[in-house]
């Protein structure tokens, strides 16, 4: 389109692109208008999402498994086919499994960088929607205000008090008004000139507007110049996730260079004896031990496990949206939360509290109460015109609809009778300049206007008030009592509205107004605060509140209730001459501070090798978060429709005073996590708890996974080096391969889905250790794998020599089986420490599907012929398996004896 849409009227701009200004596109020409130009169009801002190929990359990059692989696949050409063939399937299956959940898990957090992104607030229909950008249409009505991010090239219809930070490029902004009134010349050709004109990808500083939509994607400016605006997607991982690769890594190659040599020694021993063992299956029995540390397949899929962890929290029942895995470290690593606003313990809607009167404070309703009852008019009046304020508006509605809705239900007034008598003509909307709303109506034959003011300057308007003996006059002294209760109730951060009535003069009576009443509304309080922010005080992070430093009215101040502890005025420290960093650790609250001094507290904190994580919703807390470890902000986790599908349509919610129901759209994409308003038991600062116990248990349960790990390969190593010295080596890679790639990513997955109990304790306690720490505080179990490992190698010897049971046929199958469950066991004793707790094994479903499981594969490999055969093992007589436990038996008796022996010392 190559039209100079500055120059057109309004009227022509609905004509050409088949809309209404006041209304918007129906949802049907919505939907038709997306599938005529969605595909040609594109879109302007898109997410880099991660390629399949680098996903597979990270899983084979193991010097380990390559190398397996390789051997395997030299095997198959030159030398041992059968056992090269299996331990290639085998590795390739495990590798295209792990793959597989990777994908799919990898999806799905990029799918919840969704909430992060900007949407837009369109008008179909004549209702107010939110939706994405991508679904945003020529023809589209769209509502902006400030910090809001333009989402499509548009002509303003309306416009407040607008100025915007225009992208003339991919990084660089410049600050420009807009009017919806501007003149342009017809020959401009700079876009920063044209002012009823808004650009995608600007970011509106202050005002609001109602614009129509004329290009999007890449047929706006910004899409023509750039070709679209791409963001790569954040795959940082938790730095314990880090570590558990590198010690994995350790024990990988500990584990090859402790095999190999007895694999060869082995080698040489059936050479020298007259065997038929080859050099592809000592090395790759070898390197069966080193892969099976996992270090690549492990760090892949607890990056599964973290992201697993993320879905947990955002299906939870205080929901949250995390930008990625590493949050977990940054936010468990906190030490000091800056709350700079209420939103997180406020519900974000306003609800009924009282009303006052030129004769006091509404105590309760009375009906024949002149003064109760005209007031309680003017607010259904108001109500009412509110509610179809979009035809003419430029503002979200129901601004008070719920406490409004409180106090005209208490009246118990006919709403219908009243609507019959006095019929609205129209109604004007506040802006930000003028926040005063006016309805006009009439009333048995006269013309009224009814004015609703939230600013006490309207008290010097007032020449008379409404009384039980009816309208009388208004002095000085009167109004400054009115004026006094109102402060009263805005310095206890109330929101206060006052309605007042004349007579027409104009567009709009500016004096000679009658005080009808004042109705006060507060922000509900969520319950559960104060108990959220004393668990986190447990967990060793401290709140501090900065109260009265957020100037931006569009986020809610901090109640009063919540508010505890030593509190500090900025006056306090000019007035005693010391820095705002002093006695800091010791303050809980500070009024008044700047964000410049936030910031010098911010740094303070670091210098003191603290972190600090920062909660806000506004512009105001955007400016300090550059230098915190973290930033949480809010966003209305609603859902969103589509432009062609109907069924995903859904109203937009906008609750309390502010224009919102979530943070501004520069300051979400700012975020590292986000949550919700309170919301009943769900939302506000609860949801951090929730994040830091689900985070609790993930780092507790990777940690169990890790001493599974090290005790797994402990026993790995010695039933398989210490009969290859005996010259009888009873396991290969395809044995070793099959319970411990298979298995040992089952237990991960079981301790992945399992929720331990919910702790009061900083993620230190569940920090991964050194190696040498891990076997030091792990020495029971290390103690406990060796005598089981032992106990393998000895039961066959024994039972073939000093039971007179001849020679013992089958050695391998009952090794086999004697591994199998020692890995069972040791999960079971990773997870819960003690046989006492057998009874909590019932409720665990994952660990009783692993051991059933297992059970049910082993009696398949054993009882399946052809499958028996491609492992070298044959069907076991049960002599064979009873004495598979006797293992089993040591572990459990040797860990139980050592563990009372630790207790009594």
């Amino acid at each position: 389109m190559n039209e100079k849409w500055f120059e057109l009227s309004i009227a022509e701009l609905e004509k050409k692109l088949k809309t209404n200004a006041a209304s918007g596109l129906s949802r049907k020409a919505a939907r038709s208008a997306w599938y005529r130009y969605a595909p040609k169009y594109g879109t302007l801002f898109t997410k880099k999402k991660k390629q399949a190929g680098r996903m597979l990359a990270e899983i084979v990059a193991d010097f380990a498994l390559i190398m397996l692989l390789m051997v395997a696949l030299l095997a198959v050409l030159f030398d041992e086919a059968q056992l090269g063939s299996t331990v290639m399937v085998m590795s390739v299956v495990n590798i295209l499994l792990s793959f597989a959940f990777y994908y799919r898990a990898q999806r799905s957090i990029e799918r919840l960088e969704f909430f992060f992104l900007p949407t837009a607030k369109v008008i179909r229909g004549g209702k107010l929607y939110r939706t994405s950008f991508d679904n945003v249409v020529p023809g589209d009505v769209v509502l902006v205000e400030k910090g809001d991010i333009v989402c499509a090239d548009m002509r303003l219809v309306t416009s407040d008090n607008l100025s915007v930070s225009m992208r003339v490029d991919k990084s660089k902004y410049m600050t420009v008004s807009k009017q919806a009134q501007g003149v342009i010349n017809s020959n401009e050709l700079d876009p920063s000139k044209h002012l009823n004109i808004l650009h995608a990808g600007s970011v509106v500083r202050e005002g609001s507007a109602r614009a129509i939509v004329f290009a999007t994607g890449k047929y706006t400016y910004l899409g023509a110049m750039t070709g679209g605006i791409v963001e790569p997607f954040s795959d940082n991982v938790p730095g314990e996730l880090k570590k558990m690769r590198k010690l994995c890594s350790q024990i990988s190659l500990f584990s090859l260079i402790a095999v190999l040599p007895f694999s060869m020694l082995s080698l040489v021993l059936s050479v020298t004896n007259g065997g038929t063992s080859r050099l592809s299956v000592a090395f790759l029995t070898a390197l069966a031990i080193s892969a099976s540390s996992m270090a690549q397949l492990s760090y892949t899929a607890c990056k599964i496990f973290f992201i697993n962890k993320i879905k947990d929290i955002f299906k939870g029942r205080e929901p949250m949206a995390i930008r990625t895995t590493d949050a977990f470290d940054r936010l468990f690593d906190t030490e000091y939360l800056f709350m700079l606003d209420g939103a997180s313990v406020t519900d974000g809607v306003l609800h009924y509290e009282t009303a006052f009167t030129a004769e006091g404070d509404v105590a309760a309703f009375v009906k024949n109460s002149p003064t109760v009852t005209a007031l309680l008019e003017m607010v259904s009046l108001f109500e009412s015109a509110d509610s179809g304020m979009l035809t003419v508006g430029i503002n979200p509605p129901d601004r008070y609809k719920k406490g409004l809705g409180e106090l005209i239900n208490k009246g118990k007034i006919d709403i219908e009778a009243l609507k019959i008598r006095c019929p609205i003509r129209s109604y004007v909307p506040g802006t930000a300049t003028d926040p005063t709303d006016r309805v006009f109506y009439t009333d048995l034959g006269r013309s009224l206007v009814l004015e609703v003011s939230r600013t006490p300057e309207i008290f010097s308007q007032c020449t008379r008030v409404l009384t039980s003996s009816g309208v009388q006059g208004l002095s000085n002294i009167g109004a400054d009592n009115l004026r006094h209760t109102y402060m009263r109730h805005v310095e206890s951060s109330k929101t206060v509205l006052v309605f007042t009535l004349s007579t027409p003069q104009g567009t709009g009576a500016k004096s000679d107004k009658t005080f009808i009443g004042a109705v006060v509304l507060r922000e509900g309080v969520d319950k559960y605060a104060a108990r959220a922010i004393s668990m986190l005080s447990n967990k060793g992070v401290k709140v501090i509140m900065f109260p009265g430093s957020n100037n931006d009215g569009n986020a809610p101040a901090i109640p009063a209730d919540i508010q505890k502890g030593v509190v500090a005025h900025r006056d306090d420290f000019v007035k005693n001459g010391v820095p705002v960093t002093y006695k800091f650790g010791e303050i809980d609250t500070y009024y008044g501070l700047s964000s410049e001094e936030i910031e010098l507290l911010l740094e303070h904190a670091h210098e003191k090798g603290k972190s600090v994580s920062v909660l806000g919703f506004s512009d105001f807390a955007r400016n300090v978060t550059s230098k915190a470890d973290v930033f949480i902000s809010c966003a209305a986790l609603v859902n969103i429709f589509s432009a062609k599908n109907e069924q995903e349509l859904y109203k937009l919610e906008i609750a309390g005073a502010r224009a919102s129901a979530s943070c501004a759209q520069a300051v979400k994409g700012d975020a590292d996590i986000l949550i919700p308003r309170p919301n009943g038991k769900s939302g506000g600062i609860a949801a951090l708890v929730n994040a830091m116990s689900i985070g609790e248990t993930a780092y507790r349960n990777l940690n169990g996974f890790f001493k599974y790990i090290i005790a797994a390969q402990f026993i790995r190593v010695l039933t398989v080096s210490v009969p290859a010295v005996l010259g009888k080596p009873l396991l290969d890679a395809r044995h070793l391969l099959l319970y411990s790639f298979i298995l040992d990513m089952f237990v991960l997955i079981m301790l992945a889905g399992d929720r331990t109990v919910l702790l009061n304790a900083k993620r230190k306690q569940f920090a991964i250790l050194s190696l040498g720490k891990h076997l030091k505080n792990e020495s029971s179990l290390m103690i406990t794998s060796l005598l089981s490992a032992v106990a393998v190698i000895l039961v066959p010897i024994i039972s073939e020599y000093a039971f007179g049971m001849g020679n013992f046929t089958y050695s391998v199958e009952f090794t086999f089986l004697s591994v199998v469950w020692l890995h069972v066991l040791l999960c079971y004793y990773v997870r819960y420490g003690s046989l006492k707790k057998i009874k909590d094994l019932r409720k665990n479903k994952m660990m009783l599907a692993i051991f059933a499981g297992t059970v049910l594969s082993v009696v398949l490999i054993l009882m399946l012929p052809f499958v028996a055969e491609v492992f070298d093992m044959q069907t076991c007589n049960a002599l064979t398996v009873v004495l598979s436990f006797i293992p089993t038996i040591v572990f459990i008796l040797s860990y139980e004896l050592i563990s009372i022996f630790k207790k009594r010392k």
